[in-house]
Protein backbone atom coordinates (compact mmCIF):
# COMPACT_ATOMS: atom_id res chain seq x y z
CA UNK A 1 0.00 0.00 0.00
CA UNK A 2 1.47 3.14 -1.15
CA UNK A 3 2.78 5.46 2.34
CA UNK A 4 1.65 8.80 0.44
CA UNK A 5 -1.86 9.49 0.91
CA UNK A 6 -3.82 11.15 -1.99
CA UNK A 7 -5.00 15.18 -0.82
CA UNK A 8 -8.85 14.22 -0.56
CA UNK A 9 -8.26 11.22 1.19
CA UNK A 10 -5.70 12.81 3.56
CA UNK A 11 -7.98 15.51 4.80
CA UNK A 12 -11.33 13.10 5.27
CA UNK A 13 -8.79 10.62 7.38
CA UNK A 14 -7.59 13.83 9.17
CA UNK A 15 -11.37 15.18 9.92
CA UNK A 16 -12.49 11.98 10.76
CA UNK A 17 -9.49 11.26 13.73
CA UNK A 18 -9.73 14.43 15.24
CA UNK A 19 -13.53 14.35 15.39
CA UNK A 20 -13.19 11.45 16.92
CA UNK A 21 -10.76 11.76 19.22
CA UNK A 22 -12.53 15.06 20.48
CA UNK A 23 -15.68 14.16 20.59
CA UNK A 24 -14.17 11.07 23.29
CA UNK A 25 -12.28 13.62 25.44
CA UNK A 26 -14.88 17.01 25.55
CA UNK A 27 -17.64 13.67 26.49
CA UNK A 28 -15.11 11.89 29.16
CA UNK A 29 -14.74 15.22 30.41
CA UNK A 30 -18.40 16.78 30.51
CA UNK A 31 -17.64 19.55 28.47
CA UNK A 32 -20.04 19.14 25.68
CA UNK A 33 -21.76 16.48 23.45
CA UNK A 34 -20.35 16.65 19.99
CA UNK A 35 -22.60 13.56 18.36
CA UNK A 36 -25.67 15.58 19.44
CA UNK A 37 -24.60 18.76 17.77
CA UNK A 38 -22.48 16.89 14.67
CA UNK A 39 -24.78 13.89 14.26
CA UNK A 40 -27.27 13.72 11.64
CA UNK A 41 -30.36 14.09 13.75
CA UNK A 42 -34.42 13.37 13.19
CA UNK A 43 -35.44 16.44 10.44
CA UNK A 44 -38.27 17.59 12.31
CA UNK A 45 -36.47 17.41 15.39
CA UNK A 46 -35.04 20.60 17.75
CA UNK A 47 -31.91 18.01 17.42
CA UNK A 48 -31.66 18.50 14.09
CA UNK A 49 -29.55 21.59 12.59
CA UNK A 50 -28.39 22.58 9.04
CA UNK A 51 -24.80 21.51 9.24
CA UNK A 52 -25.32 18.17 10.31
CA UNK A 53 -26.15 16.84 6.41
CA UNK A 54 -22.03 17.60 6.36
CA UNK A 55 -20.64 16.93 9.08
CA UNK A 56 -22.44 13.51 9.90
CA UNK A 57 -20.02 12.35 7.30
CA UNK A 58 -16.95 12.88 9.30
CA UNK A 59 -18.50 11.63 12.73
CA UNK A 60 -18.09 7.98 14.47
CA UNK A 61 -19.36 6.43 17.97
CA UNK A 62 -16.97 7.39 20.10
CA UNK A 63 -17.30 4.39 22.03
CA UNK A 64 -16.80 2.13 19.36
CA UNK A 65 -13.29 2.75 17.70
CA UNK A 66 -13.87 -0.56 15.73
CA UNK A 67 -16.46 1.41 13.70
CA UNK A 68 -13.57 4.35 12.57
CA UNK A 69 -10.64 1.62 11.88
CA UNK A 70 -13.08 -0.38 9.61
CA UNK A 71 -14.48 3.19 7.54
CA UNK A 72 -10.84 4.58 7.48
CA UNK A 73 -9.56 1.06 6.28
CA UNK A 74 -11.61 1.72 3.77
CA UNK A 75 -11.57 4.84 2.66
CA UNK A 76 -7.72 4.63 2.56
CA UNK A 77 -7.38 0.98 0.76
CA UNK A 78 -9.98 1.93 -2.28
CA UNK A 79 -10.23 5.81 -2.04
CA UNK A 80 -6.67 6.12 -3.01
CA UNK A 81 -7.36 4.30 -5.97
CA UNK A 82 -10.57 6.15 -6.74
CA UNK A 83 -9.09 9.70 -6.68
CA UNK A 84 -5.72 8.87 -8.70
CA UNK A 85 -8.63 7.39 -11.43
CA UNK A 86 -11.08 10.04 -11.07
CA UNK A 87 -9.32 13.09 -10.06
CA UNK A 88 -9.59 14.75 -6.82
CA UNK A 89 -12.48 17.14 -8.04
CA UNK A 90 -14.38 14.61 -9.17
CA UNK A 91 -13.65 11.72 -6.45
CA UNK A 92 -14.95 14.86 -4.07
CA UNK A 93 -18.04 15.01 -5.70
CA UNK A 94 -18.66 11.38 -5.74
CA UNK A 95 -17.56 11.21 -1.94
CA UNK A 96 -20.21 13.86 -0.61
CA UNK A 97 -22.78 13.33 -2.85
CA UNK A 98 -22.76 9.97 -2.11
CA UNK A 99 -22.85 10.96 1.78
CA UNK A 100 -26.09 13.07 1.26
CA UNK A 101 -27.74 10.43 -0.84
CA UNK A 102 -27.22 8.43 1.98
CA UNK A 103 -28.63 10.87 4.66
CA UNK A 104 -31.80 11.17 2.53
CA UNK A 105 -32.89 7.19 2.49
CA UNK A 106 -31.94 7.23 5.86
CA UNK A 107 -34.29 10.19 6.61
CA UNK A 108 -36.77 8.03 4.27
CA UNK A 109 -36.73 5.52 6.35
CA UNK A 110 -37.98 7.41 9.59
CA UNK A 111 -40.67 9.31 8.60
CA UNK A 112 -42.16 5.80 6.65
CA UNK A 113 -41.32 4.18 10.19
CA UNK A 114 -42.39 7.16 12.00
CA UNK A 115 -45.44 7.44 10.14
CA UNK A 116 -45.84 3.30 10.87
CA UNK A 117 -46.17 3.72 14.22
CA UNK A 118 -48.15 7.15 14.41
CA UNK A 119 -50.17 7.89 11.17
CA UNK A 120 -48.20 11.17 11.38
CA UNK A 121 -46.06 12.39 8.45
CA UNK A 122 -42.85 14.29 9.67
CA UNK A 123 -44.73 15.14 13.08
CA UNK A 124 -42.17 17.29 15.55
CA UNK A 125 -42.17 16.44 19.37
CA UNK A 126 -45.13 18.37 20.34
CA UNK A 127 -47.22 16.42 17.77
CA UNK A 128 -45.95 13.37 19.94
CA UNK A 129 -46.12 14.64 23.46
CA UNK A 130 -42.58 14.54 23.91
CA UNK A 131 -39.98 16.93 25.26
CA UNK A 132 -36.12 16.15 25.62
CA UNK A 133 -34.48 16.58 29.00
CA UNK A 134 -31.15 16.30 28.90
CA UNK A 135 -30.01 13.81 27.03
CA UNK A 136 -33.34 11.68 27.24
CA UNK A 137 -36.77 12.08 25.32
CA UNK A 138 -39.91 11.70 27.64
CA UNK A 139 -43.96 12.19 27.64
CA UNK A 140 -45.87 15.08 28.75
CA UNK A 141 -49.32 13.72 27.79
CA UNK A 142 -51.23 10.33 27.17
CA UNK A 143 -50.55 10.16 23.27
CA UNK A 144 -49.05 6.78 23.50
CA UNK A 145 -51.29 4.59 25.02
CA UNK A 146 -48.58 2.07 26.11
CA UNK A 147 -44.88 1.94 27.16
CA UNK A 148 -43.89 -0.20 24.09
CA UNK A 149 -45.41 2.55 21.81
CA UNK A 150 -43.35 5.08 23.19
CA UNK A 151 -39.89 3.36 23.46
CA UNK A 152 -40.72 2.62 19.45
CA UNK A 153 -41.00 6.01 18.68
CA UNK A 154 -38.78 7.66 21.37
CA UNK A 155 -35.99 5.61 20.04
CA UNK A 156 -36.53 6.47 16.55
CA UNK A 157 -36.81 10.61 17.14
CA UNK A 158 -33.80 10.04 18.94
CA UNK A 159 -31.56 7.94 16.96
CA UNK A 160 -28.44 9.51 14.49
CA UNK A 161 -26.61 8.59 12.11
CA UNK A 162 -23.15 9.51 11.50
CA UNK A 163 -19.93 8.32 10.34
CA UNK A 164 -18.43 7.87 7.02
CA UNK A 165 -20.28 4.50 5.64
CA UNK A 166 -22.69 6.02 3.84
CA UNK A 167 -20.73 8.27 1.28
CA UNK A 168 -17.73 5.10 1.41
CA UNK A 169 -20.19 2.45 -0.36
CA UNK A 170 -20.50 4.67 -3.31
CA UNK A 171 -16.90 5.33 -3.26
CA UNK A 172 -16.71 1.62 -3.37
CA UNK A 173 -19.43 0.36 -5.25
CA UNK A 174 -18.34 3.12 -8.10
CA UNK A 175 -14.80 0.93 -7.57
CA UNK A 176 -16.61 -2.30 -8.35
CA UNK A 177 -18.36 -0.81 -11.18
CA UNK A 178 -15.08 0.17 -12.67
CA UNK A 179 -12.94 -2.43 -11.74
CA UNK A 180 -15.36 -5.52 -11.61
CA UNK A 181 -12.73 -8.13 -11.63
CA UNK A 182 -9.94 -6.83 -9.50
CA UNK A 183 -9.70 -8.32 -6.09
CA UNK A 184 -10.89 -7.26 -2.74
CA UNK A 185 -9.87 -8.27 1.40
CA UNK A 186 -12.04 -8.13 3.93
CA UNK A 187 -10.69 -6.32 7.06
CA UNK A 188 -8.90 -9.65 8.36
CA UNK A 189 -10.36 -12.24 6.28
CA UNK A 190 -7.48 -12.57 3.65
CA UNK A 191 -9.19 -14.29 1.04
CA UNK A 192 -9.58 -12.03 -1.86
CA UNK A 193 -12.78 -11.79 -3.81
CA UNK A 194 -13.48 -10.00 -6.92
CA UNK A 195 -14.96 -6.50 -6.47
CA UNK A 196 -18.11 -8.03 -8.54
CA UNK A 197 -18.96 -10.58 -5.61
CA UNK A 198 -17.82 -8.90 -2.81
CA UNK A 199 -19.85 -5.47 -3.20
CA UNK A 200 -23.21 -6.76 -3.84
CA UNK A 201 -22.51 -9.22 -1.29
CA UNK A 202 -22.30 -6.53 1.13
CA UNK A 203 -25.58 -4.81 -0.29
CA UNK A 204 -27.67 -7.95 0.08
CA UNK A 205 -26.83 -8.29 3.29
CA UNK A 206 -27.61 -4.72 4.49
CA UNK A 207 -30.87 -4.89 2.81
CA UNK A 208 -31.16 -8.44 5.11
CA UNK A 209 -30.39 -6.66 8.12
CA UNK A 210 -32.00 -3.47 7.24
CA UNK A 211 -35.19 -5.13 6.41
CA UNK A 212 -34.94 -7.62 10.22
CA UNK A 213 -34.29 -4.44 12.01
CA UNK A 214 -32.65 -6.16 14.90
CA UNK A 215 -33.19 -4.22 18.67
CA UNK A 216 -29.45 -4.16 19.10
CA UNK A 217 -28.84 -3.60 15.52
CA UNK A 218 -27.47 0.09 15.49
CA UNK A 219 -26.23 0.39 12.16
CA UNK A 220 -28.12 2.72 9.66
CA UNK A 221 -28.19 0.36 6.55
CA UNK A 222 -31.13 1.95 4.71
CA UNK A 223 -28.22 4.57 4.66
CA UNK A 224 -25.57 2.23 3.12
CA UNK A 225 -27.66 1.39 0.16
CA UNK A 226 -29.10 5.00 -0.30
CA UNK A 227 -24.93 5.68 -0.48
CA UNK A 228 -24.14 3.03 -2.87
CA UNK A 229 -27.32 3.91 -5.33
CA UNK A 230 -26.33 7.65 -5.59
CA UNK A 231 -22.42 6.46 -6.10
CA UNK A 232 -23.47 4.39 -8.57
CA UNK A 233 -25.73 6.95 -10.62
CA UNK A 234 -23.23 9.20 -10.43
CA UNK A 235 -20.04 7.16 -11.89
CA UNK A 236 -22.90 5.63 -14.62
CA UNK A 237 -23.74 9.35 -15.68
CA UNK A 238 -20.14 10.51 -15.37
CA UNK A 239 -19.18 6.70 -17.78
CA UNK A 240 -21.79 7.61 -20.32
CA UNK A 241 -21.96 11.46 -20.82
CA UNK A 242 -19.16 12.84 -19.50
CA UNK A 243 -16.05 10.65 -21.60
CA UNK A 244 -14.47 14.26 -22.34
CA UNK A 245 -13.66 14.49 -18.47
CA UNK A 246 -13.77 11.40 -17.09
CA UNK A 247 -10.24 9.55 -16.87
Amino acid sequence: MRINLTPAVKQILIACIVLFIGTYLLQMRGIVNLEFLLAAHYPNSVLFKPWQIITHMFMHDSRNIGHLLFNMFGLVSIGMIMEDFLGTKKFVQLYFISGLGALAMHFLIVILKLHYETNLWLPNLSDLGLIIDGDNIRPINDFFKTQEEFNKVAGIIAGSVEGASGALYGVVVAYAFLFPNRTLMIMFIPYPIKAKYLIPGFLALDVVLGITNSKNDTVAHFAHIGGAIFGFLLIWYWRKFDRKNFY
